[in-house]
């Protein structure tokens, strides 16, 4: 029996021919899309080479970096002269002054021990009983006539030197009774119209040792026209 020879089919005999056919249209479609790339590529220009492309970066950087320069200022012009000295004035300060209280006045002991007498530099002795700052009639009235004397010249002043007995081992207590009596003879010349910033007041306490009594007060005038005489 011999063997069947192979009978060729219509398939088989379309595949070489199909097969033609795909491949020339991929060729064609790959040309066509390469050209199309190759076309839009030479558009752009030539391709930089990767140092210049890296440069440019770098550059552009340091570019945005950079603070920018400030504007120029104007500088203004040199005066010819100097400008004059600020003026500046004093504030006004408005403060109520009140006059001081008077002191209350001091009243007149009858029987208070004291007696008056003149000394020098127109003044006046006032002297007191042991441990008191009482002023008896005599004693009032002669601090009235030396506030009288004050009176005539408005520049004279009252100095009031007070003192009282004590022991050297306690000075405080004859200065305390000294400041009574001072300011006992001060009250009576501020009722008589002396103002009070004429008057001065020393508590001198154990008086130096002299033939004056210890518990006593002296008056003395010290002002312009006594000084000026005294000069003369």
């Amino acid at each position: 029996m011999a063997d069947p020879s192979p009978v060729p089919t219509l398939a088989q005999g379309l595949a070489p021919a199909l097969a033609a056919v795909l491949a020339m249209l991929f060729t064609t479609t790959a040309s066509a899309q390469t050209a199309g790339n190759q076309g839009a590529l030479d558009s752009l220009g030539p391709v930089p080479p990767h140092h210049a492309v890296h440069q440019h970066h770098h550059y552009a950087v340091h570019q945005a970096s950079r603070p920018q320069a400030a504007p120029p200022v104007a500088i203004p012009p040199i005066p010819a002269a100097p400008p004059p000295p600020p003026v500046i004035k004093a504030p006004i300060i408005n403060v109520p002054l009140h006059p001081l209280p008077p002191p209350p006045p001091v009243p007149v002991v009858a029987h208070a021990v004291g007696d008056a007498s003149a000394i020098a530099q127109h003044g006046t002795r006032i002297t007191f009983g042991r441990d008191s700052a009482d002023l008896n009639a005599a004693t009032m009235q002669a601090l009235r006539d030396f506030a009288d004397r004050l009176k005539v010249d408005p520049g004279a002043r009252a100095l009031i030197d007070a003192y009282s007995h004590g022991t050297a081992d306690d000075p405080s207590t004859p200065r305390r009774m000294a400041l009574a009596r001072g300011l006992a003879a001060r009250a009576v010349l501020i009722e008589g119209g002396i103002p009070s910033t004429r008057i001065y007041v020393r508590a001198i306490g154990r008086p130096p040792k002299s033939p004056a009594p210890d518990d006593r007060v002296d008056l003395t005038v010290s002002g312009i026209k006594q000084q000026t005489a005294a000069t003369q």
